[in-house]
């Protein structure tokens, strides 16, 4: 008896007509931009009797049909929703030239206005993602969409220039990772465990590291060619813009976000100023790191925080999405606005606002020939100063993976760290009750250094009663950019300078007998590029020099770290569950 083969053209009829009698079908669609250039779409439609329905939009450059993108799609179409996955222009399927951040705002604008209209769309549309999926969020939003009802924006790029890809001067050598797996149309997750990282990161100058990524994009040689806050950056900050954005917005990220931290904080904060949609702002902060800030773990690093530290993220977002777009009573607006977890105590905090300092305290760095210390008052006179080396060919290691993805769980206890010669560590006395540090941190800093420029880079941390140092926050400062990220300018050499370095936002809880370090020092590799100690473009030097940096106190240079904190009384809400 003979058998009848099928043919690759049987195959694919069988597989198109199975697909079509899908009651919950995934489509693929070119969707047309002002300019004639077609991005690429999967749609993710709802069973047809629930048609037409609220759309849920997301930009991607990783692939619309991939890991980031896919379950999320199929969750909210089993929810009720059609939900868009749109390739950003010149990447995965979609037509164009990538060129980093240029084109998602009209882009964005297009896609979602061109959703909005079609007849399995209700004309409610809410927009939905994680890290560049958030700065789409804000680049579309800003183009001010008809159609735009609520956002839900994970961890989102936008603080240019003081958040990524420089910081206050310091170049996030993340970027040369991150460029590389972008620089082709379809993203390279897959192959980092096999590519030379080190060798990679370690090139100078900078700039040679375009030769490795060998991208067909701009995106690199934009980053290299725009090192300060220039109009390129300043046309994407939406600073004094926020009060024509008028949408609701659940901002979620994570205290351990190395990545986007201070750009959610900076959109969110920017649209309780000035937004008339303040009242519709919701604020999570939980202690993940950058990707599981959408899939929330119960830990990180060294960090055991508890079950309740797992929010079902998923389900939030739902909440979220069925009250702005389909007027469902899930109760989104009905709890405190701010939602934050409280390090050090590892307990949730339901609150009215961000921050929830009250007041400042200052600590006043110290060091008497032996130890560093922290005190309530600034010594009288001028202490001792207190130098240390740094050379750029040894510089302090952020002890992290490059070789895999994602970059997450970077570790935060700092004891071995601290143990370098080339990091100078200041600590308080054991504290007699607990100081709730809630906002932005800052160190005003005396320094000098016998090169005409150099880096400062600062944690604060939480030393326990065993001696565990564990990260509270962080924050760095090119020297030459002190004054303006618009226009830097040399230090003179061994002239004690003062410098304002901010902190990352923070929340936590130091317990009655620990103890508060604030240490310093001049690198953080590989996540900040190293500072050859000169003045001028990072991107073309090539020989590093070393540097002798110096600490001052006390005097007319009273170094101290100022914190924000909630005073007695502060109105202290526990979550509840």
């Amino acid at each position: 008896m003979s058998v009848t083969q099928k043919t690759p053209h049987d195959r694919f009829v069988e597989a198109a007509l199975a697909a079509a009698a899908d009651p919950t079908p995934v489509i693929e669609v070119g969707i047309p931009m002002r300019d004639g250039v077609e991005l690429a779409a999967d749609i993710y439609l709802p069973r047809e009797e629930e048609r037409p329905a609220p759309a849920i939009v997301t930009m991607t450059p990783y692939d619309k049909s991939g890991m980031f993108v896919a379950p999320e799609g199929r969750f909210y179409q089993k929810n009720g929703y059609a939900y868009v996955a749109v390739d950003v222009r010149g990447r995965g399927k979609s037509e164009g030239e990538w060129r980093a951040m240029v084109n998602d705002g009209p882009d964005g604008h297009d896609a979602l206005e061109w959703v909005a209209a079609q007849p399995w769309c209700s004309g409610k549309v809410g927009t939905t993602g994680l890290s560049y999926m958030g700065w789409t969020q804000w680049a579309t939003a800003a183009e001010r969409p008809p159609h735009l009802a609520c956002m839900v924006s994970t961890s989102a790029a936008g603080r240019w220039q003081q958040e990524i890809p420089y910081t206050n001067g310091c170049f996030q050598l993340y970027f040369g990772w991150w460029a590389y797996i972008v620089r082709r149309r379809i993203t390279e997750f897959y192959g980092v465990g096999q590519t030379d990282w080190d060798e990679m990161l370690r090139r100078l100058p900078l700039d040679s590291i375009g030769d490795f990524i060998n991208s067909s994009s701009q995106t690199w040689r934009d980053i290299m060619d725009h090192d300060t806050l220039d109009e390129f950056w300043k046309a994407i900050r939406f600073d004094d813009r926020y009060d024509t954005f008028d949408v609701p917005c659940l901002h979620v990220t994570g205290w351990y976000d190395l990545e986007d931290l201070l750009g959610a904080f900076h959109h969110y904060e920017g649209m309780m100023a000035a937004s008339p949609a303040r009242a519709t702002q919701r604020l999570i902060v939980g202690p993940w790191s950058h990707v599981n800030s959408r899939n929330p773990h119960s830990s990180y690093a060294e960090v055991e925080c508890g079950p309740e530290a797992a929010l079902e993220m998923d389900e939030v977002h739902l909440a979220w999405f069925d009250h702005w777009l389909k007027g469902n009573a899930t109760g989104a607006l009905e709890t405190p606005p701010v939602r934050l977890w409280e390090t050090g105590s590892h307990r949730w905090r339901e609150e009215e606002h961000w921050p929830l300092a009250t007041g400042e305290r200052s600590l006043y760095l110290d060091w008497d020939g032996e130890d560093g210390s922290l005190s309530d008052a600034p010594a009288a006179s001028q202490g001792p100063d207190r130098s240390y080396r740094y050379d750029p060919l040894d510089p302090v290691p952020t002890r992290m993976d490059v070789r895999r993805y994602p970059i997450e769980d970077v570790p935060v206890e700092m004891s071995g760290i601290e143990a370098r010669d080339d990091v100078l560590t200041y600590t308080s006395e054991p504290l007699q009750e607990a100081i709730v540090v809630s906002g932005w941190p800052r160190l005003e800093l005396w320094a000098s250094s016998d090169r005409d420029d150099t880096e400062w880079h600062v944690k604060l941390t939480d030393v326990d009663e065993e001696g565990r140092s564990i990260k509270v926050c962080q924050g760095c400062l090119r020297a030459s950019y002190r004054e303006s990220l618009e226009h830097p300018s040399p230090i003179t050499p061994g002239e004690p300078t003062g410098f304002s370095i901010e902190l990352w936002p923070v929340h936590h809880a130091f317990l009655p007998g620990h103890r508060i370090r604030v240490s310093v020092t001049s690198s953080d590799f590989p996540w900040f590029a190293r500072s050859m100690n000169r003045f001028g473009p990072l991107k073309d030097q090539a020989e590093p020099l070393v540097a002798t940096n110096t600490l001052h106190h006390g005097g007319p240079c009273p170094s101290r770290i100022v914190l924000p904190v909630e005073e007695a009384g502060g109105g202290r809400r526990e979550a509840e569950g």
